[in-house]
C-alpha cells in the first residue's frame, strides 16, 4: 500500500489513453507541488475500479465517459453510492457531454484534446477545495514531517499520549500529543469528537447508532455516552 496520501483512480477503456491521463495527472501534479502526495491506480473497466474502490480509498476519480459494460455516468453513480463525497473529473473526446454530466456534479471536465491544460485545471480545482496540514510522525529511526490532506483522513485514535492517523487508503501515520489539541485544530474542517479516544471525519460517517458510530467502510467505533444527539445533528448538517 502506497504511503501517498491522495488516492485517485482512472478508468478508461483504451490501454492508451490510461497512460496519456496518468503522464498528464503526474505532470500537473509536479507543477502543483503536489507529486509525492499522490498515487495513481489505473483500470480497463469500471467492474474492477467499482471492487476495488472502497479498499484503496480512493478521494479523487477521472472516468472515460464512453466505455463498454458501464459507461462513466453510470460507475460515477455507483461510485457515489460507496462515497457521496467522492469528487469525480469526466474524461472525454466529446464536449457536449458536459450538459449530460450535470446531474452526476462533477468536480471538472478533462478533453483528451487538451489533456494537459485541463488536467492542470482539474487537479488545481481539487487541491482549492481540500485541506493539507503538516504532521510531525514517529518513524522507526525518528521523526519525520508529511503533508496530509485533511480530507484523506477517517479518523484519529488516542491511546494516552499517542495518537494514530487512519487513512482512506488503510495506512496510518503515528504520532505523540494529545487528542484535544488535534480537535482545535482541526474542528472547522469537519472532524467530530465522539469518544475520548476518537476524532472522525464527518465525512466517513455512514451512521450513527446507539452506542457506535459506523464509517463507510464497515468499521464502528465506540461513541461517547451522551453524545448521540449532538454527534447525528453534526453529521445530518
Amino acid at each position: 500500500m502506497s504511503m501517498g496520501n491522495l488516492e485517485i483512480g482512472v478508468c478508461d477503456d483504451s490501454l492508451e489513453d490510461l497512460k496519456r491521463i496518468q503522464i498528464a495527472i503526474y505532470k500537473a501534479a509536479e507543477k502543483l507541488g503536489e507529486r509525492e502526495s499522490i498515487s495513481i491506480h489505473l483500470y480497463k473497466d469500471g467492474i474492477s475500479m467499482y471492487k476495488d474502490s472502497q479498499s484503496q480509498g480512493f478521494s479523487l476519480v477521472f472516468l472515460d465517459w464512453e466505455m463498454p459494460e458501464i459507461d462513466g455516468f453510470d460507475l460515477a453513480g455507483q461510485l457515489y453510492l460507496k462515497n457521496p463525497h467522492l469528487k469525480v473529473v469526466f474524461v472525454s473526446n466529446y464536449e457536449s457531454i458536459v450538459f449530460d454530466a450535470y446531474e452526476y456534479m462533477p468536480l471538472w471536465f478533462v478533453r483528451k484534446s487538451s489533456l494537459e491544460r485541463d488536467m492542470l485545471k482539474a487537479l488545481q480545482k481539487y487541491l482549492g477545495i481540500t485541506t493539507k496540514v503538516k504532521l510531525r510522525y514517529r518513524m522507526r529511526d525518528g521523526f519525520g514531517m508529511k503533508h496530509v490532506h485533511l480530507e484523506s483522513v477517517v479518523y484519529v485514535e488516542c491511546n494516552g499520549h499517542a495518537l494514530t492517523v487512519w487513512m482512506r487508503n488503510q495506512t496510518y501515520l503515528q504520532m505523540y500529543g494529545t487528542l484535544k489539541s488535534i480537535e482545535n485544530e482541526w474542528k472547522d474542517y469537519g472532524f467530530v469528537r465522539i469518544h475520548k479516544n476518537y476524532l472522525v471525519n464527518v465525512k466517513s460517517i455512514e451512521e450513527v447508532g446507539v452506542r457506535t458510530v459506523r464509517l463507510f467502510n464497515g468499521m464502528e467505533l465506540d461513541m461517547g455516552k451522551n453524545r448521540r444527539k449532538e454527534i447525528t445533528e453534526i453529521v445530518n448538517r
